[in-house]
């Protein structure tokens, strides 16, 4: 058996040129098709600078248009607290003025008697989040809630 040769290329020859040998009749020329004539395209030059002062200036219909506002709200006789992380914002209904764009919020609003709520604010657009706290009764029903674990009673050495 002939050993081929290391060049990529001079292999790819030598099996086209082997499989042109075994298919008998010999190669037929396919017809070339004639390549389509380029349309020339004219150059068009860049439109000329604007000077700064006509240049629109940035639309916003608001003065404070570097804020957002969060509202949430959740009924006031719950005397819910908000905190994000360890800030206590204070007790809901309230109102979060924070910069457009800034983090995500991460509060959580806890409220005696009633389950623990996680959520996320946003600080694309301003907001009204309207917040319901579930009772420990009423979480049952909430997928994923598992009721707290009862604590084990301490056992008194026998002696």
């Amino acid at each position: 058996m002939k050993r081929l040769p290391q060049n990529p290329h001079a292999t790819l020859l030598a099996v086209a040129i082997a499989i042109a040998g075994c298919s008998g009749g010999g190669a037929k020329e396919l017809p070339r098709a004639e390549p389509a004539p380029v349309a020339e395209v004219p150059v068009v030059p860049p439109p000329a600078p604007l000077p700064a002062d006509l240049e629109p200036a940035p639309v916003d219909d608001r003065a404070d248009g570097g804020t957002v506002t969060i509202k949430l709200v959740v009924d006031a006789r719950r005397q819910a607290h908000v905190t994000w992380g360890r800030k206590d914002l204070g007790v809901a209904p309230l109102e979060i003025v924070r910069p457009r764009g800034s983090a995500p919020l991460d509060l959580t609003i806890q409220a005696p008697g009633y389950l623990p709520l996680h959520t996320r604010a946003f600080t694309d657009r301003d907001d009204k989040l309207s917040l319901r706290l579930y009772s420990e009764r009423d979480g049952v029903g909430l997928p994923g809630y598992a009721p707290p674990a009862p604590a084990p009673s301490p056992t008194v050495p026998k002696k």
